[in-house]
């Protein structure tokens, strides 16, 4: 803890256990803070995702009216936000895209990359840059975090790269964000004087992102930092939550959850103190009992009612799942994308408009036209050459003016829709299922799935050997993954028993 903390300065560490409103008590805190006179320009508001400080302005805006959100908030954001203002960094000055695959390409490195939630974030998937990234935000030398480490990745290899990767980014005059977090670390005079500093998301915080931190504290007159120890899921990816604990400062337990029912609270609480070096924490369940059942295979659970959150400790393990799920002619999302895909939805969906007399737009008809069977459009009407984009269109102008040959059913004009997914879509319709509704199955791994909740939680308790080998190496992260799993529930908690069980998570 660096020594520009003083006395005076009050520093409210905040413990939210599942469902007890931690954000929402944050938002408070700020509310009153700006309610006293503090101007807003002088409250500082910083979460783990864009998302949450957005929430954080538009609250205030609401309660607060003439505030305006681009000019009164300047310093509610990420800390990856902060670096970028406070250090006045620009687009032109940081790794692209196509820099980055510029690069790979220069270091003989296969890569794919996707823009984070920030414009300027930029996420690879590969091993070897994710590794020299941990090793930085943990404020490690490459050697010593190798030594320490079981990655299956040759020093020389991962040197090689790394040397590579600096002097790409020296040669071209770029930074990558990790670099925008360190040299804000190195020249805190750059940092905001703020009299409120807001924390939110405590136990995601990288090393790297604590010094900075810990020197905004120094900055700062009150301080509220909030998050929950017990639901650390990142350590693995460079989160340090033994900074949050050490943090000196008064400790608040909010201690009434709205969300976990009381025999859930109870079986998560067995497990949560299994965990070794934690804040303790007594926290009351919300009035409803709730229900937990245990099973020998994922089959035997009715998920065919209600809302569901399905969960596994890696991706993998959710695929085993999916005929299960479509057999049933039950509609699902995985990461974000439902089990059918949109231009199938729109094609089949705009199909039946055509058939009941309706008129559709050229997006749809460009989507019918794709999965129609060829002996149904007329040659040299496929490509769709001849049409007006801005015009709507109907069956009998189609037929008419475009080569459309039939007014079949669809799943015997779509033909170009695989058999599967026809049959998939035919048992959702006799389910009644709303092709355009939301759907109530979520498959997630745990991971994926930490600041969700549904009715009824089904846990796959399944590990993967690198996760099984956590037993001995690390039984704390083992144990905050499925407790942040049992309390996404706010009804019933179904547990599948693991198949083997030297490779599975043991209540």
């Amino acid at each position: 803890m660096p020594a520009t903390i003083q006395q005076e300065r009050h520093v409210q560490k905040v413990f939210g256990p599942p469902g007890t409103g931690k954000t929402t008590y944050l938002l408070n805190m700020m509310e009153k803070e700006l309610a006293q006179g503090v101007p807003s320009s002088n409250v500082g508001y910083f979460s783990f995702t864009r998302k949450a400080t957005t929430e954080a302005k538009e609250r205030a805006q609401v309660k607060f009216t003439g505030l305006n959100a681009d000019l009164d908030f300047p310093w509610f954001r990420t800390l990856h936000s902060l670096a970028y203002r406070c250090l006045g960094v620009g687009n032109k000055d940081l790794m692209s895209p196509q820099q980055y695959l510029d690069f790979a390409k220069s270091a003989g490195l296969e890569l794919s990359i996707e823009k984070g939630e920030e414009d300027y974030i930029i996420h690879t998937d590969h091993p070897v840059l994710n590794e020299i990234n941990i090793a930085r935000i943990r404020g490690q030398d490459l050697r010593t975090y190798y030594n320490h480490s079981n990655m299956e990745i040759e020093w020389h290899h991962l040197e090689y790269v790394e040397r590579c990767y600096r002097h790409y980014k020296q040669s071209n005059g770029l930074v990558d964000f990790t670099d925008l977090l360190e040299r804000l670390s190195e020249d805190p005079k750059r940092l905001p004087r703020l009299e409120v500093l807001i924390i939110d998301e405590a136990q995601d915080l990288s090393r790297l992102q604590w010094t900075i931190v810990e020197q905004l504290i120094g900055y700062s007159q009150r301080i509220y930092i909030a998050g929950d120890d017990d639901q650390a899921l990142y350590n693995w990816a460079g989160a340090d939550v033994q900074s949050f604990l050490a943090l000196p400062g008064e400790v608040k337990i909010l201690d009434q959850s709205y969300r976990v029912p009381a025999s859930v609270h109870k079986l998560a609480n067995q497990v949560v103190r299994r965990i070794r070096k934690r804040q303790e924490k007594d926290w009351e369940p919300r009035d409803y009992n709730g229900k937990v059942s245990f099973y020998n295979d994922h089959m035997d659970v009715d998920i065919t009612q209600g809302e569901w959150l399905i969960m596994a400790a890696t991706n993998y393990m959710l695929n085993g799942l999916y005929d299960w799920i479509k057999s049933q002619g039950l509609l699902f999302e995985r990461n974000g994308r439902k089990s059918i895909q949109e231009t199938i939805l729109s094609a089949v969906l705009g199909w039946e408009t055509l058939r009941k007399g309706k008129e559709v737009p050229f997006t749809v008809v460009k989507q019918i036209y794709k999965y129609l069977g060829s002996d149904y459009i007329a040659r040299g009407h496929k490509t769709l050459t001849k049409v007006d984009p801005e015009a709507l269109y109907s069956l009998a102008s189609l037929t008419k003016d475009h080569g459309l040959l039939t007014k079949k059913i669809w799943h015997e004009a779509l033909t170009k829709i695989g058999e599967d997914k026809r049959e998939y879509i035919i048992a959702l319709l006799r389910r009644k299922t709303g092709l355009r509704s939301e759907a109530q199955i979520k498959l997630s791994t745990i991971h994926g799935a930490k600041g969700g909740e549904a009715d009824n939680v089904l846990l796959i308790t399944d590990l993967s050997g690198r996760f099984a080998r956590m037993y001995d190496t690390d039984p704390d992260a083992l144990n905050r993954l499925h407790y942040v799993a049992m309390t996404r529930t706010r009804k019933a908690l179904h547990i599948v028993y693991p198949k083997n069980v030297r490779r599975g998570f043991m209540l």
